[in-house]
């Protein structure tokens, strides 16, 4: 496991011994030890933290599980990967370029994405007039070289074409251009015409690799708030299966199955408040995500989904700049792929190694809010029951899913 600063500093603390206890036996259900929790408080605070976790405990004990185990030895592969990129020469130069959003020469881009780096310039091109960027604020192509170098580093081009590498480049081209980017008639593509986009811009041996890694049903769901805005109608659970139903009347075969699907996942379930978070929540992780695991596990050829977890990691490996739902709404994302990706039970080393890498991540800086948390030393009580708060919207990380596990995907 390679910590991040933000750990290692926290690991500094004379006290994070005592805390990283206390979350032990909180997750095995049990109130802290009087004595950690007055060396971590002080005696007068203990017995009320006592009362505190007890509470909280006793009113949630449904939502607890069993707990996950750490996974010492995995791998860090994709992690050592990045650090390696990080210190080629040819890589900070284009990386540099591309921050400031300069358009690189096709030279520069050759060692990278060899006989697709035309296309990949090409795709820089659109990024660049679109001005795409990142939460942060750089620019979107730097992430997408980032997770394009990364796999090339892991050596997944076995002929040296770069094919993998320039699809870990462009992972993010039909979620981030496909209603931006425009085509020679001057109209924005739009999902509907995704197969025309790759017709354009992506040599024909990409697009199975691309569509199978573009999360169509973001793309559909945010196309549904799109018309219920423009027709000035809410989003609830009835507005939004009708707008399922009528994009399958209007629109080409081709999305067709995604309407289908997301149409099944979705109308018997008991959506409100947030109603388009939580359906693409339900997309994501069972549609999406177990989609991608199936049908590479049914060609034998695991590259797409490795590839996601390289994105998924790039994505995480800066997370403490995010707020605190960014953050564990990543962290999620990690578990969501280590679940099917465990439960494919393969014999291929590499997916084997993505899913333990991110397992491990994930369980690792959930964790380390809650530590975080227990650590602060004035309002212990408000950070508690906060902390815990958080412990249980991480439960799928913090607990193991026997009735899951025990069932292989097919």
């Amino acid at each position: 496991m390679r910590y991040s600063n933000a750990i290692r500093q926290m690991q500094t603390n004379p006290q994070y011994a005592t805390a990283s206890r206390m979350l032990d036996q909180i997750l095995a259900r049990e109130v802290p030890d009087a004595a950690l929790l007055a060396d971590l408080y002080g005696v007068r605070q203990a017995q009320a933290m006592a009362a505190v976790i007890g509470r909280f405990i006793d009113e949630h004990a449904a939502d607890f599980g069993t707990p996950r185990r750490r996974q010492h030895q995995a791998s860090t592969e994709i992690s050592d990967a990045r650090s390696t990129v990080d210190q080629s020469r040819d890589f900070q130069l284009l990386q540099q370029r591309l921050l400031f959003r300069e358009l690189p020469d096709v030279d520069e881009l050759v060692p990278f994405y060899g006989r697709y780096a035309d296309e990949v310039r090409g795709m820089l091109g659109l990024f660049f007039t679109h001005n795409l960027k990142r939460k942060c604020g750089i620019s979107s192509a730097a992430h997408l070289n980032r997770v394009g170098a990364v796999v090339g580093a892991m050596g997944m081009d076995d002929t040296g074409e770069r094919m993998y590498s320039t699809v870990g480049f462009m992972h993010d081209a039909l979620e981030d251009l496909l209603e931006v980017a425009r085509d020679g008639r001057g109209e924005v593509y739009g999902t509907r015409n995704y197969q025309l986009f790759l017709d354009h811009h992506v040599a024909p041996e990409l697009h199975g690799h691309l569509r199978r890694i573009t999360n169509f049903y973001d793309l559909l769901l945010a196309e549904v708030l799109d018309r219920l805005k423009a027709e000035g109608q809410y989003m609830n659970r009835e507005n939004l299966l009708w707008q399922l139903e009528d994009l399958y009347l209007h629109e080409p075969v081709e999305i067709h199955p995604y309407l289908e699907k997301m149409h099944y996942v979705l109308e018997d379930r008991t959506l409100d408040g947030d109603v388009l978070g939580q359906a693409k929540w339900i997309c994501y992780s069972e549609l999406y995500i177990r989609e991608m695991a199936v049908y590479t596990h049914s060609r034998s050829d695991y590259r797409t989904f490795e590839i996601k977890a390289i994105d998924l990691s790039d994505n995480g490996h800066g997370r403490e700049a995010l707020a605190m739902s960014s953050r564990v709404k990543n962290l999620i994302k990690h578990q969501i792929y280590a679940n099917y990706g465990a439960r494919l039970q393969s014999t291929w080393h590499g997916v084997n190694n993505r899913v333990a890498e991110l397992q491990e991540d994930a369980l690792v800086h959930a964790g380390h809010i809650v530590i975080g948390d227990l650590l602060q030393q004035q309002s212990s009580m408000d950070f508690a029951v906060s902390t815990l708060l958080k412990l249980l919207s991480l439960k799928s990380i913090f607990f193991t899913d026997r009735q899951a596990d025990s069932h292989r995907l097919r």
